[in-house]
């Protein structure tokens, strides 16, 4: 199995998130990918807004692929790792998480030297963002 690897740094602004979405589609389109952009481009911006939000450093995101399927990481200077919170359905935040894993085949969080990397993985078991009808179940 040959695996892809494309990295992108972004500057911790609420900018970056349309950056990163752009940056994912196009890799994954790169790879063949293109039917996991629309829930990859979903989840990375959650991902990034919650980098950008709590951690206010700089930003790397990365996309593997390869054999099907694609795993993305967000890179940031905070070692603080995500805890996913329980928010009413009627707050406006909260649901990010959520999201990443209810939709990604996998998801998890770790340590890194310089802070922390968040990710997700996608293949053929994910479940596609728009097919999600119960909205207000997340």
């Amino acid at each position: 199995m040959t695996v892809t690897e494309r990295r992108q740094s972004l500057p911790s602004a609420p900018i970056s998130a349309s950056k990163a979405r752009a940056f994912v589609e196009s890799a994954l389109a790169g790879a063949g990918l293109e039917h996991l952009a629309y829930t990859a481009t979903l989840l990375v911006s959650e991902l990034v807004a919650n980098a950008v939000l709590h951690s206010g450093t700089p930003l790397e995101v990365v996309v593997q692929c390869g054999d099907g399927r694609a795993r993305i990481e967000v890179h940031d200077g905070n070692p603080a790792l995500p805890v996913r919170k329980h928010y009413s359905n009627l707050s406006g935040t909260g649901r990010g998480l959520l999201l990443v894993e209810r939709l990604a085949s996998g998801w998890g969080s770790e340590r890194t030297a310089g802070g922390k990397l968040v990710w997700f993985e996608l293949d053929a078991r994910s479940v596609p963002a728009f097919d999600i009808l119960d909205v207000e179940a997340i």
